[in-house]
């Protein structure tokens, strides 16, 4: 028998074991346009989230996920990509201001981790 944590349901059979794979959330971050928060990025059409956890094992994948949100007036979405130790995000498109309101940059909150 191999070492490590094995679960087994009510009849015997295997459900959890050290070949299971397994997710570690590390965090959450908002982007975009919110008023009075103060996860407001501003008009910039990229930025960056950095996390050394993101590398630490090397046997782990980075991942992320949109949580909530919204997309832009023609139904875009900010992209997201990985660069080491960061999280690349970039609007498809610049912002426009109209009477003191930041349109292009919609907010959008995204958890991340490694798998």
């Amino acid at each position: 028998m191999a070492d490590g944590l094995a679960v087994w349901d009510a009849n015997g059979t295997p459900i959890f074991d050290a070949t299971t794979p397994v997710v570690k959330f590390l965090g959450e971050v908002t982007i975009g346009w919110s008023p009075g928060s103060p996860n407001y990025t501003g008009t910039a059409k990229t930025g960056s989230i950095y996390d050394a956890r993101l590398t630490q094992y090397a046997q782990h994948v980075a991942f992320w996920a949109r949580i909530d949100g919204a997309f832009d007036s023609e139904g875009f979405d900010a992209t997201w990509r990985q660069e080491g130790n960061s999280l690349i995000w970039t609007y498809p498109r610049d912002a426009v201001t109209y009477n003191g309101t930041v349109y292009n940059r919609p907010q959008q909150r995204i958890v991340y981790g490694i798998r």
